[in-house]
């Protein structure tokens, strides 16, 4: 039985202290690279995104599960709920590629009764999406864009529902600005904007292992704890819901444009 235990335990350790350390090379080690080499443009995108590789290897359903504490399911039900309930034939803008089954949940809400567009950044996550749709037979009605989501090539008021998904905390603070003013942009007058997001929690405990987890791997990600521009939209053109989850660890945000015409808010 030992002969069997010990090296049974032996991998299950090696394993549990590679996963942690291949995700830091993944992602904040990619940006004291970028930074000590004076890399020049997108230099806050993590190597996880990036290569073909890394992408495949990471893009597993339990490893998104895990690093949102096993509440994936329920907040991507929570973020694609008011875009999935109305089947009328609307557009909906997915703003950057996610792992997980956030795109192909997605797509099957809309794939044949609306229009579902996805832009990223990277040319590899777009690629990326596009096969996994197709393999799951959803990539029908879905269009794919490459492009910077600061200035994204779309006109005003083009889509009835925007979403991301944890999209922000991956962004230095100005970005963060632009990106979500963006989103606002392209929404049509009554459109919805939803993101979920890492939020400040409400215990102690979960604020240390937030910070402990942001300063290891995400180092914009702890922003997510004050950063709240809604707060500043007007209240006569925004409606704006804004709902905690995990005792305050996420957010779900949700914000619908109303009226005809409506100015772009100064952020």
């Amino acid at each position: 039985m030992t002969e069997f235990l010990t090296p049974l335990l032996a991998a299950l350790t090696a394993t549990f202290l590679a996963v942690p350390l291949v995700f830091f090379i993944a992602t904040r080690a990619s940006l004291v690279v970028y930074s000590m080499a004076g890399q020049p443009g997108n230099r806050h995108i993590y190597w996880i995104y990036r290569s073909p590789l890394l992408i495949w290897l990471f893009d597993r359903q339990f490893i998104s599960s895990l690093i949102l504490l096993f509440q994936y399911h329920r907040l991507v039900r929570l973020v694609l709920g008011p875009a999935c309930a109305d089947k009328q034939g609307k557009r909906i803008l997915q703003v950057s590629c996610v792992f997980g089954d956030f795109t192909r949940r997605l797509a099957a809400c809309y794939h044949r009764i609306g229009q579902v567009f996805v832009f990223d950044i990277m040319a590899s996550e777009v690629r990326h999406a596009s096969r996994k749709l197709a393999a799951h037979r959803v990539r029908e009605g879905c269009a794919f864009f490459q492009g910077d989501a600061a200035a994204m090539p779309f006109p005003a008021g083009t889509f009835d529902y925007v979403v991301n998904f944890f999209l922000f905390h991956e962004l230095p603070g100005a970005m963060k600005d632009r990106v979500f003013a963006e989103c606002l942009r392209v929404l049509k007058p009554g459109g919805v904007f939803v993101y979920g997001e890492f939020h400040k929690p409400e215990s102690s405990l979960a604020t240390l292992w937030g910070n402990l987890y942001f300063w290891i791997f995400e180092p914009y990600a702890r922003e997510m704890w004050t950063w709240y521009p809604a707060a500043h939209l007007d209240p006569a053109i925004w409606r704006v819901e804004r709902r905690t989850v995990l005792g305050g660890y996420f957010q779900v945000v949700r914000l619908e444009r109303m009226g005809e015409t409506l100015p772009m808010p100064a952020l």
